[in-house]
């Protein structure tokens, strides 16, 4: 079951980056991004990698978790793709996150935010006007040009927006739950049924929200670094941390279910 599971997703992996080289031959632009095998390139991946590994970290603190609800949301719509997609895994979950890692980042990254920033370059209505020449090449303070800056806000929201379209969870068609009679019970049903769409809702909003400044973070890092390998490694460091983090807590979720469920039994025997 595992092993045809990492085929099928070794196949989409391919697939993504297929698509990506792709985009790139049709538009005419570099289909690797300007990829150099450099310890450099290597050292600016592992740097870059530190903010979004610590802000993860932080978000996911169990005290963090508990008093901030989007931080919950986030964890909630973690754990859903954890349990799916990587449960009962060892060291297999290491490949398939790699090969996710580099093909997004052909895909979003080379593909998409090349494409895009290409296009703007490009486009006759700008370059042939003084008002669109200053705006491709007005520098937006410590970062780019404007027209590099403008393709990586747009490659940042498409991705959150195809994420939110991919794993957004579905609205059921009904729900079924046990209703007493009597307004009090009704009442608690209410608040209970509030709670739980207001929690979907969240995962629908907060979970594509964080992709979405993910990519924008990594499109920066790209145009910073002129070396897609950089965000390669950050992408590749970010997602062995996600994925090993969450399945380290779920273990230990397991562990300590174990453990209370067995001193209960043991409790129940001594009576």
């Amino acid at each position: 079951m595992v092993a045809n599971f990492e085929l099928s997703l070794a196949g989409l992996y391919a697939g993504l980056a297929f698509v990506g080289q792709a985009i790139c031959k049709v538009i005419g632009i570099d289909c690797w991004g300007g990829f150099e095998i450099s310890p450099e390139a290597v050292l600016d991946g592992l740097g870059y990698a530190v903010v979004p590994m610590l802000a993860l970290l932080f978000i996911q603190d169990d005290a963090i978790v508990n008093a901030w609800a989007p931080a919950r949301a986030v964890r909630d719509v973690e754990d859903g793709e954890l349990m799916e997609y990587f449960e009962g895994m060892g060291w297999q979950f290491l490949p398939i996150v790699i090969a996710g890692a580099l093909s997004e980042e052909i895909f979003f990254r080379v593909a998409l935010q090349g494409g895009f920033s290409h296009a703007i370059q490009a486009s006759a209505s700008l370059n042939q006007t003084p008002q669109g020449l200053s705006a491709l090449t007005a520098i937006v303070p410590c970062f780019a040009p404007f027209a590099q800056i403008l393709a990586v806000v747009l490659s940042s929201a498409l991705t959150g927006s195809m994420y939110y379209v991919i794993t957004a969870p579905k609205d059921p068609t009904y729900v079924i739950a046990p209703v007493s009679r009597g307004k009090q019970a009704l009442k608690d049903m209410r608040k209970r049924f509030e709670v739980w769409n207001e929690r979907r809702t969240m995962k629908k909003i907060y979970s594509p929200l964080m992709e979405s400044l993910l990519a924008l973070y990594l499109g920066f890092e790209w145009l910073q670094t002129g070396n897609i390998l950089a965000p390669m490694v950050t992408h590749l460091v970010y997602s062995n941390v996600v994925v090993g983090n969450g399945l380290l807590r779920l273990h230990y979720q397991r562990v300590k279910l174990r453990q209370r469920v067995a001193s209960i039994m043991g409790y129940r025997k001594d009576l």
